[in-house]
């Protein structure tokens, strides 16, 4: 066997385990070469390994910056539980599925409110800056409460809450492992910064400091033609 029989072996091999399905949109990418196809996948988890610290760290800023408002404004650390402050029947559901996890995780210890807090999706926190329905959380929230973290943001609320939903897709996407080099993925690293700064400016900047992103971003084109190694 020679050494490219080997390596038509191997892709084989490995598109087997991708699957021809997940391939596939790499390949149509790459004009159809296997070999760059595979070095596109491989880069595409390595931007997404990148990309998961300043999301993570948007939705713990985020969480924990609005929780800490929504004490304030209503003077207990289960805001939810005031009537005025509510929130719809997803919200609700949203807050019973954390409560049903933190029960089957530990049946025999009490759990509070911060650990409820811990347990709700980075969804959860995004949908407080959205309309609400029927809920009105215009008013509920924003207006009275959640404007004042965002003091510094121009384009409204429903701008704001825009960027948020983008940035809970590609945090979805990266958690179910789909790909992501189909993005503006600069634009997205971008975002994620701005919007960290109106919750965490000391995040923000370290992450501008010391973030992986940038670098992963510029070393594409080099890791396809196959001037810089994959790294898996």
């Amino acid at each position: 066997m020679t050494l490219s029989d080997r390596g038509a072996n191997e892709d084989d091999g490995l598109i087997a385990a991708i699957s021809q399905e997940r391939f596939q949109p790499f390949l149509h990418k790459c004009g159809g070469d296997r070999r760059r196809a595979l070095r596109l996948y491989a880069w595409d988890s390595e931007v997404a390994r990148a990309l998961q610290s300043p999301l993570r760290d948007l939705e713990v800023s985020l969480r924990n910056r609005l929780h800490r408002q929504l004490v304030g404004k209503h003077g207990q650390e289960a805001w939810w539980d005031v009537p005025k402050a509510r929130p719809n029947h997803k919200g609700l559901d949203m807050l019973d599925g954390a409560r049903e996890t933190l029960e089957g995780r530990r049946p025999y210890r009490p759990f509070g409110p911060c650990d409820i807090v811990a347990q709700l999706s980075f969804g959860f926190w995004v949908s407080l800056l959205g309309r609400g329905g029927r809920d009105n959380y215009e008013m509920k929230y924003w207006n009275s409460s959640l404007r004042h973290v965002f003091l510094e943001h121009r384009g409204g609320r429903d701008d704001l809450y825009t960027k948020f939903q983008f940035m809970l897709t590609l945090r979805n996407r990266i958690a179910h492992h789909e790909s992501v080099f189909q993005r503006h993925l600069q634009r997205d690293l971008e975002t994620a910064l701005t919007l960290m700064r109106h919750v965490s400016p000391e995040m923000a900047d370290r992450h501008e400091k010391y973030g992986q992103v940038p670098d992963v971003l510029a070393r594409r084109n080099a890791v396809l033609s196959g001037e810089e190694p994959m790294r898996l």
